[in-house]
């Protein structure tokens, strides 16, 4: 059974039967399209403006509950006034009612109780700040110094290692300067003196030794000598030809040399003529007699002998001379 058998006059709802609703005509110009605006109304949420959220106010409020505990009427009795009275008199009640009002929202006299209480309180915080005061002064100090302290030392000590490193420094600079300076000094005395000793030493050794030491030269340079007469023929050759120019236009000469230089000045005797120009004839003869390097010459009015031990006797007894 249907909803439109039990009621007469049921009509089904359809999306056309929506255009007469509570016999309510809408103007529709094409008839076959429904108002869907009517649907949204039906099903959409509805959409409410925001609220400014409200303020909750205490319902207690301290010196509102001190008038209302001492309340006194604010307006007395009304009181009929006379045609007669003017505006002076109104002016008088104005008065009076604003005196009444101060008098009325003046606050009640304190209890023993709440003045104890209040003077307490107030004495109380006074000490409480003097002495929270002087516990964080000193707590601060501490703290202060204690860490100003150690700031202070490290920063001093810092300062001061570097203060004491750069004099140090300075300081074993100089000092060390100076020392060495001395020690030179020293050391150039010292050598100063040693060399004065050596000098003295070797004057009293040439002084004692003198004789000794000039004839040990001499063995050496006589050594020296024969060795390189020995190894260089040119030796005997030179000797010859300082003798022939120590005489006066030889002409005619004999020439006597050892037997270890005799091939060799025969072989080379051709060279004498052309460093000397007034020669003439040259006789080469071996003579044991005369030392290798050596030699002796005659001619028709003179005679010259060069030896390389006489002229090393000559030159040694001329540094005998010369040391006297």
């Amino acid at each position: 059974m249907s909803l439109s058998d039990q009621k007469e006059g049921f009509i089904p709802i359809d999306v056309h039967s929506l255009e007469v609703f509570n016999k309510e005509i809408i103007n529709k110009t094409n008839a076959s399209e429904p108002d869907f605006n009517r649907f949204k109304l039906l099903f959409e949420k509805p959409e409410f403006e925001e609220e400014e959220a409200y303020e909750f106010k205490a319902v207690y409020h301290e010196t509102r509950k001190r008038e209302e505990i001492v309340f006194k009427p604010l307006i007395g009795p009304l009181k009929k006034k006379g045609k007669h009275q003017g505006k002076e008199e109104n002016q008088a009640e104005l008065d009076n009612e604003s005196a009444l009002m101060e008098q009325t929202i003046q606050e009640p006299e304190e209890t023993p109780e709440e003045k104890g209480y209040r003077d307490g309180f107030e004495k109380g915080l006074e000490q409480g700040m003097v002495k929270g005061a002087e516990q964080g002064y000193e707590e601060g100090f501490r703290k202060g110094e204690a860490k100003g302290f150690e700031k202070g030392e490290q920063t001093g000590t810092i300062k001061g290692h570097e203060k004491g490193y750069e004099d140090g420094y300075k300081e074993g600079e100089k000092k060390g300067a100076e020392e060495a300076r001395q020690k030179s000094i020293g050391i150039l005395n010292t050598l100063e003196d040693s060399l004065s000793m050596a000098d003295r030493t070797l004057d009293l050794l040439v002084d004692k030794y003198e004789a000794r030491i000039i004839s040990l030269i001499r063995q050496i340079a006589e050594k020296a000598v024969m060795v390189q007469i020995e190894i260089n023929d040119g030796i005997v050759k030179q000797m010859i030809l300082d003798a022939l120019k120590a005489l006066v236009n030889p002409e005619n000469i004999v020439l006597s040399i050892s037997e270890e230089d005799y091939e060799y000045i025969e072989m080379i005797k051709e060279e004498f003529f052309d460093e000397i120009e007034s020669l003439k004839s040259i006789s080469v003869k071996s003579d044991p007699s005369v030392k290798r390097g050596g030699c002796r010459i005659e001619t028709n009015t003179a005679s010259i002998s060069s030896d390389p031990e006489l002229r090393l006797d000559a030159i040694f007894e001329a540094i005998k001379k010369a040391g006297v």
